[in-house]
Formats: structure tokens, C-alpha cells, sequence
């Protein structure tokens, strides 16, 4: 058997899950596996094809996932409604999802097809790629599959199949679902979920307290990752947040170029919601209404809602804490302090709209870029302070990547396979996100900003 499937999720209220099983598909075909991921869950690739991995040769049912979420702040029940989960694999005592996105309709489907276009699966394929080398916790993609369907959104495209990998699918919109139907599952299903996660919590006196807080600190490290390679997730729905602090749901997002916080890429966030500098505060919001979630606990265990805010209060300091030591990576500073400085460069980078990620290379290494915002006096007279504090090459290093996956070329990577079958951009992006921390080619095109007139006109679509 190819996958090591054991799917503890089963033995949870059915009320959670419906069993499912993915669509008919004739000559599926493999555009993309990822074999780095499959060495680390233990997956053979000689034994993997496109008919497993597009899940019609089962060992077992698959499950969709019902849960819940404030999309845009307002509450709606949900679920799985084009995924499923072919099973937990289990590999040297670590459990994964294997999901299926794009693999047809569910009992949550709604009005949705269940299908998902070629362009969007490979689309995840990149950005879940980077954001796994750029050292940020994620879910990862194993392989796209391409369908002989075809599937309308905003054009007329091949079909796919994405196969997702991640430590478990389960979201602040989970215990929401559960809080509003099934309350008194609750406990149950909280200790599922600190076993499966968070096992160490066991051992403390304020297991559900200490389980709260260690959400919310997975959570704001995953932010505060985000804000430091110029990452806008652009749909930070509370059923986007993942118990386990990784990042998923690769649907409207999109990286930073030029340095601006009210930054959205979304079609569908007309009000700037999910915009770059907005993921902090939003990350507060979407944390009090998993504290909401948990509320029926109180009245089931020695937890109080006093002490769930309590932890809530914490969150402003830990986060301007975990920020700044942040930030004083990204700009060589190795000492603790220095937070005006730190603040004083954030403003310059608002009022130079310098591009984000080559601002730090150029702190480095000056002369790398010709941008007149790093000829400017003040770009200067700040590196001299910097230099006075620190400017350490190793912390910059770490912290700094040297590429990002920029917009244009993800696009312009898409768009040729979409137009002429070829995929060579595409690998060609992944070579080069590969390492992204590790420059071979200064200047090259793979860390050229695109115009200001593609960032002020650039679009991400949701594709569901």
C-alpha cells in the first residue's frame, strides 16, 4: 500500500464529517510531484501514478470535513465543499492529510461544481512551495493532476486535482462548528485536538488554558513570518486559520513588492479587510472569536472565560515582542531595543514605497539595485544608523530572502501553460524558490519588482 492511511478523524461525531468519494476521472496525467515532499512523509515515487494520487484507487473512504467561519466577519456554516480527505497518513509518528482539492462535489458543496482549474492548482503548487523554502510553516503541495475535463471561471480551462499535505486540516472554524452545533462534543473533541497537537499540554494543570494560548501563539508566529517576507494571505476567514499555526488556502494571495500596508490583491476584498498591514490586527479579531468557540468549555470544565480574555489581553505585547525581534533580524540589529530605529525605518518605507524585499538585499549589499529610492540621503543616513548598531550580515541573511515568488512571474508562468501546454517556466520558478536564501545571480530578473502600473492593476481570484 502506498499511503499508511489511519484516520483517527473518523472516531470523532459524525456530525463532523460526511464520507465521500472523489469523482471519476479518465486518464488523469501527473503535471507536477513534488519529491522532496514525498521523501519526507516516506512516499515512493516509483510507486505513485495519477490514478492513486487522483484518489480512484482507495483503500478507504474519504471524508469532507464540515466547519464553520466569519467570512468578511460574518458567520456562515461550511465545509468541505470541493476537497476531501483521502486519510491520515502516518509516517516515523508524525500524522498528515493527505486532501484532495478539485475532486468533485460533497455534501457541502452548495452550488459549487467541486472542480478547481489547472491554472489555480498549480497556482497553490508555487506559492505553497515557496512559502515551505522560505522557511514559513505550511501546508505543502505533493502533486497536480490534470483531468480531461474541462471548468469555467473566469475562462474555459482544463480541470486539476491538487494533492495537499498538512498536519491536519482542522481551523479555528472547526471548534466554531462544533461551539454552534454540537456543543456538548466540545471537550471530546478539544481533547482530540491538544493530543493530536499540542500532546506536551497534557502534562499541565490548565490544559484547555494553556491550549488556547498555544494557538495563539502558533498563530501570531505565523503572522509575524508572514510580515516578514511581505506575504498577504488575502482571505484571513476564521475557517483559513489553522489550529496548528500553518498557512494554507493559497486562493487570493499574493507577496508584497512595493512596501505599502494597505496592499490587496484580492478581487473580492473590496474594503482592504486582509490587507497587508491589516493581517495583525485581524489575526486579534479572528483569535476572540476562537476564544468565543471555546465558551461552552467553561461551563464543562475548571476554565473560565475571564481567563480566555485575560490571555486575549497578552496578545498586543507578544506581539510587538516576537515583531521587533523580527524586524531587528531583517535589519542586522543584534542587540535587544532599538525599536525607534526599527520604527523609523518602517517609515521610510512608507513614504519611499521602496520595493520590500530588495530594500534589505540593498542594506546588505549597497549598490545591487539601480532604484533611485536607495540613492536618496535618507535611505543613507538610516543605513549609517543601522551601521552604528549592528548591520550583521548573518542575522540579515537568515531573515532576508533573496527571492520571492513575484506576482508577474507566477503569472507569466501560468499563463504559457495555460496557452501552449509548456512548463517551463513554471520549473524554472522552482528551481529558483528552491533556495531562496542563497543569491547565485544578483539582479536577475527573479528580483526585479514588476512596474507599479502591474502592482496598482494586479488581481488574485478565489477560482472556487
Amino acid at each position: 500500500m502506498v499511503f499508511s492511511f489511519n484516520t483517527t478523524y473518523e472516531d470523532l461525531d459524525s456530525d463532523l464529517y460526511c464520507k465521500v468519494a472523489p469523482k471519476d476521472i479518465d486518464n488523469p496525467e501527473i503535471l507536477v510531484i513534488n519529491d522532496g515532499l514525498c521523501a519526507d512523509i516516506g512516499l515512493d515515487t516509483s510507486e505513485l501514478n495519477a490514478t492513486i494520487l487522483a484518489g480512484q484507487d482507495l483503500t478507504e473512504e474519504s471524508i469532507a470535513q464540515a466547519y464553520a467561519g466569519h467570512q468578511y466577519g460574518s458567520f456562515t456554516l461550511l465545509g468541505d465543499g470541493r476537497a476531501m480527505i483521502l486519510g491520515e497518513h502516518v509516517h516515523e509518528d508524525n500524522r498528515y492529510d493527505i486532501q484532495l482539492k478539485g475532486s468533485g462535489r460533497t455534501p457541502y458543496s452548495g452550488r459549487g461544481d467541486g472542480n478547481a482549474t489547472v491554472s489555480s492548482m498549480l497556482r497553490e503548487y508555487l506559492y505553497s512551495y515557496a512559502m515551505q523554502n522560505l522557511n514559513i510553516k505550511t501546508s505543502r503541495s505533493l502533486a497536480v493532476i490534470e483531468t480531461e475535463e474541462t471548468v469555467e471561471r473566469r475562462r474555459t480551462e482544463p480541470g486539476a486535482i491538487l494533492v495537499r499535505v498538512m498536519n491536519s486540516h482542522i481551523r479555528y472554524g472547526t471548534f466554531q462548528y462544533v461551539a454552534a452545533q454540537i456543543s456538548n462534543e466540545l471537550p471530546r473533541f478539544t481533547d482530540y485536538v491538544i493530543d493530536r497537537h499540542y500532546p506536551e499540554l497534557n502534562a499541565k494543570d490548565r490544559t484547555y488554558l494553556e491550549f488556547f494560548d498555544a494557538v495563539m501563539q502558533s498563530s501570531i508566529e505565523m503572522v509575524i513570518d508572514w510580515l516578514r517576507i511581505g506575504f498577504i494571505h488575502g482571505v484571513m476567514n476564521t475557517d483559513n486559520m489553522s489550529i496548528d499555526g500553518e498557512t494554507f488556502d493559497y486562493g487570493p494571495c499574493a507577496f508584497m513588492n512595493y512596501y505599502d500596508e494597505e496592499a490587496v490583491f484580492s478581487s473580492i476584498d473590496k474594503h482592504g479587510r486582509y490587507a497587508f498591514g491589516n493581517q495583525r490586527p485581524i489575526l486579534r479579531w479572528n483569535l476572540e472569536r476562537f476564544a468565543e468557540s471555546l465558551q461552552p468549555l467553561c461551563a464543562q470544565s475548571a476554565l473560565t472565560y475571564d481567563e480566555l480574555e485575560g490571555k486575549l489581553d497578552e496578545f498586543e505585547d507578544r506581539f510587538d515582542a516576537q515583531y521587533y525581534t523580527m524586524m531587528r533580524r531583517k535589519l542586522g540589529i543584534n542587540s535587544d531595543g532599538e525599536e525607534e530605529l526599527v520604527d523609523e525605518f518602517v517609515e521610510w518605507l512608507r513614504k519611499s514605497s521602496a520595493d520590500y524585499t530588495n530594500t534589505f538585499l540593498e542594506l546588505e549589499m549597497p549598490g545591487t539595485f539601480d532604484d533611485p529610492a536607495f540613492a536618496s540621503t535618507e535611505f543613507e543616513r538610516l543605513r549609517n544608523k543601522l551601521t552604528a548598531v549592528g548591520l550583521d550580515a548573518e542575522l540579515m541573511q537568515e531573515a532576508n530572502p533573496r527571492y520571492i515568488l513575484r506576482n508577474y512571474l507566477a503569472e507569466e508562468a501560468l499563463d504559457e501553460y495555460i496557452e501552449t501546454g509548456d512548463l517551463s517556466k513554471f520549473k524554472r520558478l522552482l528551481t529558483v524558490l528552491k533556495d531562496p536564501y542563497t543569491s547565485t545571480d544578483l539582479g536577475s530578473r527573479f528580483q526585479q519588482p514588476p512596474s507599479r502600473e502591474f502592482d496598482t492593476e494586479y488581481v488574485t481570484y478565489c477560482n472556487t
